[in-house]
C-alpha cells in the first residue's frame, strides 16, 4: 500500500511540474503576442513619443516575460516599458493594457475608464471584446489564438495591420 501511495505522489508531482512548464510557456507565448502587437498597431501622433508603455493588471508571469523581452527588443525605435499594477486606479498613460484572467470582471469598467484614450485593451479571457477589449486571448483546439474587434480598436483611434486581423478571430 505504501508503494502505491509513493507512486501516486510521484505521478502527481510530475504532472504538476509538467503543467507548470506548460503554463510558463503560455505566458511566454502571450508576451510574444503582446510584443508583436506593438509592431503592428499604429497609435495617433499624440501617442507616438517616448517609451511604449505596456501595463499589466493581474498577471505577474506575463509581466516577467515581457520584462525579459523589453531588455533586448524595441517597438520600432521606441523602448518598451513594462508596468505592473494592482488596480485600474494605478493605470497611468499606457499604450497597451493587458488584463489578466483573474481580473477579467474589470474589463467593462476598464474600457469605460480608458475611453477616448489611444490604448489597446487586451484581455486574457475570451469573450471580453463584447465588454470593450480590442483583443481577447482564447484557446481553440489546444492552440493559443485571439479574438479581435476592429471596431474597439478604431474607437481608441488606433490602426492595426490587416495581418493581425487575419490571424485573429474577428468579432464585433
Amino acid at each position: 500500500m505504501c508503494m502505491k501511495k509513493t507512486i501516486l505522489l510521484f505521478c502527481v508531482l510530475c504532472m504538476s511540474a509538467i503543467m507548470g512548464h506548460v503554463k510558463g510557456q503560455t505566458a511566454t507565448f502571450k508576451a510574444l503576442f503582446l510584443y508583436n502587437f506593438t509592431k503592428n498597431v499604429e497609435w495617433p501622433p499624440s501617442a507616438n513619443e517616448g517609451e511604449l508603455v505596456i501595463t499589466i493588471l493581474g498577471d505577474q508571469e506575463i509581466t516577467s516575460e515581457l520584462e525579459k523581452i523589453a531588455k533586448v527588443k524595441k517597438a520600432g525605435n521606441r523602448t518598451l516599458k513594462v508596468v505592473n499594477v494592482r488596480s485600474t486606479n494605478e493605470i497611468g498613460d499606457s499604450h497597451i493594457v493587458f488584463l489578466g484572467s483573474a481580473k477579467s470582471a474589470l474589463m467593462k469598467s476598464l474600457s469605460h475608464e480608458q475611453q477616448n484614450k489611444p490604448v489597446l485593451l487586451i484581455a486574457d479571457k475570451g469573450g471580453l471584446c463584447s465588454n470593450g477589449a480590442a483583443i481577447s486571448f482564447v484557446t481553440v483546439n489546444g492552440k493559443l489564438r485571439y479574438e479581435i474587434s476592429p471596431a474597439n480598436i478604431a474607437a481608441h483611434e488606433l490602426k492595426v495591420t490587416q495581418k493581425v486581423i487575419n490571424l485573429g478571430i474577428e468579432v464585433q
